[in-house]
């Protein structure tokens, strides 16, 4: 794992280099290099493209990824970019296990404007020129198939960042984006005869500035750990690491990394963690 995420790193650095070098040559039309899907561990478009990530007015959206996967069944899933001022499109995604060493499942690529690769333990679907679509306006779709993997995975997450270009042949004035979703798996027990879960209400206000609130309910008294993470992963603060009674809960965060620095505007991940159940969601920092 260690040597992997290292070469992982390294082949990063060096697509980071070639960029500086090669400056708006490298737009990527024919489809991005591994590892830019926003996944921890993972660069996305901004490492090319200027702009501010999820800064545009567009989103990306995921079709067909029920909340509940049943192993080994196959799904027909579409990823749509949008953006009200961009004419050329492009994106990568990967999906991973819930600890994300690795691809879960297996990812096909059904339409001709998209192609898959592997880069060690993780398989990627992104765009071909064909399927960047230049002079389409407003939105982008691309679908796919993917498989669910085998019994006994659990958790689920889909990683995708889109590049909502302005199709002007440089990597300047795009805008980025990049967003993830899960599923869990089918454990085959009867609803009525499966435990009370956490409850995750999510963070309120949100966008928020500068204190946000994440809200869950838990069914019996448990050690929770509360953690917010930036998007590409790397940890910004431990809200907290103690035991929660039975019931309803809030949690504060004032927009601050784990030394007291301010954090910038932009979105973050918060992951729960609770009698091993994790449950995560996204909040943003508008200054």
């Amino acid at each position: 794992m260690l040597i992997a995420n290292r070469n992982r790193a390294l082949r990063l650095l060096l697509a980071g280099a070639l960029m500086l070098i090669a400056g708006s040559a490298l737009a990527f039309s024919s489809g991005p290099p591994d590892g830019y899907t926003n996944a921890p561990d993972e660069n996305n478009c901004t490492a090319c493209h200027s702009g501010t990530l999820n800064s545009g007015a567009g989103m990306l959206a995921l079709d067909g990824l029920p909340e509940v996967y049943s192993p080994g069944e196959t799904y027909d899933l579409t990823v749509t970019l949008s953006d009200p001022a961009a004419m050329r499109w492009g994106f990568e995604l990967t999906v991973l296990d819930g600890t994300f060493t690795g691809t879960a499942g297996m990812i096909t690529a059904t339409d001709a404007g998209t192609q898959t690769s592997v880069d060690g333990d993780r398989t990627y679907l992104k765009h071909r020129s064909s399927g960047t679509a230049p002079g389409t306006l407003v939105s982008k779709s691309w679908p796919f198939q993917w498989t669910a993997p085998d019994e006994g995975t659990g958790e689920i997450v889909l990683f995708v960042a889109g590049n909502a270009a302005n199709n002007n042949g440089s990597t300047s004035g795009d805008e980025i984006y990049a967003s993830f979703f899960g599923s869990m798996e089918d454990s085959g027990v009867p609803v009525f005869d499966t435990p009370l879960a956490m409850t995750l209400h999510g963070a309120a206000p949100n966008p928020f500035n500068p204190i946000t609130n994440i809200r869950f309910d838990l069914p019996r008294s448990s050690h929770v750990r509360v953690t917010v993470l930036t998007m590409d992963g790397r940890r910004v603060n431990t809200l907290a690491d103690r035991a929660f009674g039975e019931g309803s809960h809030a949690v504060r965060w004032q927009g601050q990394d784990h030394t007291g620095r301010t954090m910038g505007s932009g979105t973050y991940l918060y992951v729960i963690e609770a009698d091993g159940e994790r449950q995560m969601g996204s909040m943003t920092l508008l200054k």
